[in-house]
């Protein structure tokens, strides 16, 4: 699987995009209504060709040792 790092999120549509590791901009389709997506989620994904282009399926949140999402966000005091 790879990882990578949600840039952008629709919730109502439930579309997004991943920028992964080698900069690699990919969209994806969440059909579960109970893994919702924020912007700067780490995440794990398999890549698929679909409909003539690539996508991430089987998107799932990486998770810290509490069992809660990973995020790519920086405090600043």
């Amino acid at each position: 699987m790879r990882t990578g790092i949600v840039i952008a999120y629709n919730r109502k549509v439930k579309i997004g995009v991943i920028k992964d590791s080698n900069e690699q901009r990919i969209r994806f389709y969440s059909e579960d209504v109970t893994n919702t997506f924020q912007r700067f989620d780490v995440v794990q994904f398999d890549i698929a060709f679909i409909a003539r282009s690539l996508r991430a399926v089987n998107v799932v949140h990486v998770l810290d040792r509490q069992g809660k999402p990973v995020r790519m966000t920086v405090g600043v005091d």
